[in-house]
């Protein structure tokens, strides 16, 4: 009778060892399947990130390019503006430095 009860209390704690062994189990599978999950929503993450600012880069080089392009169209057209301004007194200029080297 002894004999009897130690032989279930050793089987019932071999299946409480097995028990325990399988909760062990199941939990490192879903750690192991929570942390994939993380890490490929990481990667996901970074990589929506890196194409939002290689966007933004992209976007602010075109802006760049447009305000160069209207700064060098605004200093083409003053220099045109000057130069069409001057154009009247050019040759009495030419005159007036022909006269200075001339000694005049």
């Amino acid at each position: 009778m002894a004999s009897e009860q130690v032989n279930r209390i050793l089987e019932a704690e071999k299946k409480a060892a097995e028990i325990e062994q399988e909760g062990r189990t199941k939990a490192d599978a879903i750690l192991a399947e929570a942390q994939k999950k993380a890490q490929n929503e990481y990667q996901e993450s970074l990589s929506a990130a890196r194409k939002r600012v290689a966007e933004l880069y992209e976007k602010h080089q075109t802006d760049d390019s447009d305000e160069d392009n209207a700064s060098v169209s605004e200093a083409e057209n003053a220099a045109k503006k000057m130069r069409e301004e001057a154009a009247p007194n050019r040759e009495e200029a030419i005159s007036v430095a022909m006269n200075i080297l001339m000694g005049r």
